[in-house]
Order: structure tokens, then C-alpha cells, then sequence
């Protein structure tokens, strides 16, 4: 081999390590998203679960000991408030969310990806302004106010506002990646059940 040789040879294979370094990428960006989402729907179900084993103790503490858990209620409603929150973020992540897509349908493939990446782009701006500016000064602010039963700050509560408007960003923006690499669909198609 020559140097003039091994130049061509080196420079055959800088394409095939470009092309493998943005696949490698795209993987570790489905990889990330994907992690995300599981690990949201852990929480979800461990905090589902605990949501019904509260609920059957306060049952039995108000029907069979005749004198009820205090704490329970209020518990239950925080947990409710968390999880809801952070299930709007695994729907954004994973596009379960409700949506209207007639308009998407009706264009071709370029018109799909840019609606679906405005859409994602509304979503990012809506979650950053209402929910993540404006959630984190509600939080702030209630920091000092106490819950009745467990004393806890209920700007811990209202935590759980900018916390799920952190992950619905940061979903709808590895969505937008993926959707402009063509790694995922702009719209999934709907199937219809008999």
C-alpha cells in the first residue's frame, strides 16, 4: 500500500462511519425517549398501587375500626395529582395524547412531518410558559402554606406541575428529532376495531 493508496481507503470509510455514528445517534435518542417512558410508567403504577392500598385502609379503617385514617384522603388526593401529571407526560412522550388529525391525514409526507413538528413545537412552548414558568412560581410561592392533616409544604403538590412540564419538553422535543430523522412516524395511523 502506498499513502496515496491508504488516503483513498481512509477516505472510503469516513461515509460508512458518518453514516454509523447518525445511526448510532438516532438509536441513542429512541433509546433515551424509550427509557423515559418506562421509567414514567413505573412511577405511574407504583404510585397507582399505593393509591389502592390506601384506598382499601382507609375502607377499613372507617368501616371496621370505626375510626378513620386522617391522613389517607389527603394523601390520596397529592398521589392523584402527581400521577395524573406525570401520566399527561407519558402520553406527550409516547403520543397517546387526545388529538385531532384530519388535517394531518390530508397532506403528503412533507406535510405531516412539519405539522406533527409544529405541533410538538406548540407543545413545547404552552409546557415552557404555562407550565413550567408558571408552575414553578405557583410551587415557589405556596412553599410556605402547610397541608391540614400532614403538614407537608403544598408547594411540594404543586411541584409535580413544572416536574411533568420538564418531561413533556424534553419528550416532545427527542419527538421532533426523531420525527425530522425519520425515525418516527408524524401520525400513527389509527386502526379501527369491530
Amino acid at each position: 500500500f502506498t499513502s496515496h493508496g491508504l488516503g483513498i481507503i481512509e477516505i472510503k470509510r469516513m461515509p460508512v462511519c458518518a453514516r454509523q455514528l447518525r445511526r448510532r445517534k438516532r438509536e441513542v435518542l429512541q433509546s433515551l425517549k424509550h427509557g423515559i417512558e418506562r421509567l414514567l410508567l413505573v412511577i405511574i403504577s407504583i404510585t397507582l398501587c399505593c393509591m389502592v392500598v390506601l384506598m382499601l385502609w382507609q375502607g377499613f379503617t372507617r368501616y371496621v375500626l370505626a375510626t378513620p385514617a386522617l391522613f389517607t384522603e389527603e394523601t390520596l388526593r397529592f398521589t392523584m395529582i402527581w400521577m395524573a401529571l406525570l401520566g399527561s407526560a407519558y402520553c406527550f412522550g409516547s403520543r397517546k395524547h387526545l388529538s385531532l388529525d384530519l388535517l394531518v391525514f390530508l397532506g403528503p409526507m412533507w406535510w405531516r412531518k412539519g405539522l406533527a413538528m409544529l405541533n410538538g413545537l406548540i407543545s413545547i412552548a404552552f409546557a415552557s410558559f404555562t407550565m413550567l414558568i408558571g408552575g414553578w412560581g405557583a410551587s415557589m410561592s405556596a412553599m410556605a402554606q402547610l397541608s391540614p392533616i400532614m403538614q407537608i409544604p403544598m408547594g411540594m403538590v404543586y411541584l409535580a406541575v413544572p416536574v411533568s412540564a420538564g418531561l413533556i419538553i424534553l419528550l416532545q422535543a427527542l419527538n421532533i428529532i426523531l420525527i425530522g430523522l425519520g425515525q418516527l412516524a408524524p401520525v400513527e395511523e389509527v386502526q379501527e376495531t369491530v
